[in-house]
């Protein structure tokens, strides 16, 4: 997030909290550990059933709703920001 605001608004600048490295640490290592998953079930051609496609959508919604969260929270601070900037 902190390169997407310099490319983007090159005079500001957002730490990320705690909180938000923690989330996107935690679905950044699921996430990486879903990916080999599905490699190694694909390697010995295991086809998922019902269950576990449910499951996976499960983790999918999980993952993304952390990164939503971390999303709002830059957002909400780099709009904030320019706000005071441009005033």
């Amino acid at each position: 997030m902190n390169k997407l605001a310099s490319f983007y608004f090159p005079n500001t600048h957002y730490p990320i909290p705690h909180a938000d490295f923690l989330r996107l640490q935690h679905a950044h290592n699921v996430g990486v550990m879903f990916l080999d998953m599905l490699d190694t079930q694909e390697t010995f051609g295991h086809t998922p059933d019902k269950n576990q496609l449910n499951s996976m959508a499960s983790m999918v919604a999980l993952l993304t709703d952390q990164l939503g969260k971390v999303v709002d929270t830059c957002e909400t601070a780099i709009k904030t920001q320019m706000e005071d900037l441009y005033e």
